[in-house]
């Protein structure tokens, strides 16, 4: 259940037959209905990283055979060795939100996989320390940037005063800052930078996300990553910007190229570490790219396995 190397909650959902349904809920992040047939419900109104999260949460009740569960955003703030006093009445029901977070933490979040991404993008101890860093990590993992800190501190990664500094930072800041989000009302999506590390994966995001592609280039030598086609419709390019990594002359440069999802598709980048008046490119590096819309009503997933399961019954 580990798709576009991130863990596929909403998949295990449905594959436990617990049918999840995206609905506009007010004050509430998602809900958890038992039953002869097992339900949840995750709010349309929530980032897709909020709904992961939210969706492990509920996955947790499930598992865990809890009783029927209506979540608030408490589920973002909870840790699950931070026991402070009850917010809601009954210690019991308390105690099963705790676990539930828990879970959630420890299903989308595994160490082997923040392990896999900070191999593949050579992320040491201290750069999992910068915000940055980890709000990228927190994408690749489809978990919230809250989440992924407190993992980072369960995992001893981090210290407890890098948790409290990291959590001092609100998404919303990374994204201005980083991802050509131009207003409040797009922090809701996602700001996306991929470099050398993430060539050749398939990378899921949203319509609206940014998408940043960093490579850095030894122009001092004459080699510049160019694009091999334009980029496809799905996308729109927005700006390049290439910044010096220092005053010495010939240093390396950063070269960034700045896209935003336009529409549901998919679409690849592909660029080439070449001198322009050489025909032969030292290196290239594509970037594969699965744009889908938020989802409505019952989750694809479900959708999906209900389709398979009738396929199955008409074939036997």
């Amino acid at each position: 259940m580990a798709t576009h190397e991130c863990v596929d909650v909403f998949d295990a959902l449905a594959w436990l037959d617990v049918r999840v349904v995206f609905k506009p809920l007010d004050g509430l992040l998602g809900a958890y209905i038992r039953g002869d047939q097992p339900g949840v419900m995750i709010s349309t109104k929530r980032p897709l990283s909020v709904q992961r999260f939210t969706a492990a949460h509920e996955l947790g009740h499930a598992v865990l055979a809890h009783e029927p569960s209506l979540d608030s955003p408490n589920v973002l703030r909870r840790a699950a060795y931070n026991l402070k006093t009850p917010k809601i009445s009954g210690f019991a029901s308390y105690l099963q939100e705790i676990e539930a977070d828990a879970f959630a933490g420890s299903f989308l979040l595994p160490n082997w996989l923040i392990s896999h991404h900070a191999r593949k993008h050579g992320w040491s101890r201290g750069d999992l320390s910068n915000e940055d860093t980890v709000y990228q990590l927190a994408l690749r993992c489809g978990a919230s940037y809250q989440a992924t800190v407190w993992a980072l501190e369960r995992n001893g990664i981090i210290d407890e005063q890098a948790r409290g500094w990291l959590l001092n930072v609100q998404p919303k800041q990374i994204k201005h800052r980083i991802g050509h989000v131009a207003g409040a009302a797009e922090t809701r999506n996602d700001a996306w930078v991929l470099n050398e590390g993430d060539g050749g994966a398939d990378i899921a995001i949203n319509v609206g996300d940014t998408v940043t592609i960093a490579l850095a280039q030894q122009a001092g030598a004459g080699y510049l990553w160019l694009p091999k086609a334009p980029p496809p419709s799905v996308l729109t390019k927005l700006d390049t910007m290439v910044l010096v990594e220092s005053d010495c002359i010939g240093a390396p440069s950063m070269k960034r190229n700045f896209y935003r999802a336009e529409e549901q598709g998919v679409g690849s980048l592909a660029f080439e570490h070449k001198r322009p008046w050489e025909s032969a490119s030292h290196e290239e590096v594509a970037f594969h790219l699965s744009i889908t819309t938020p989802e409505q009503g019952l989750s694809r997933a479900n959708r999906a396995r209900l389709v398979q399961s009738r396929r199955d019954l008409n074939a036997s």
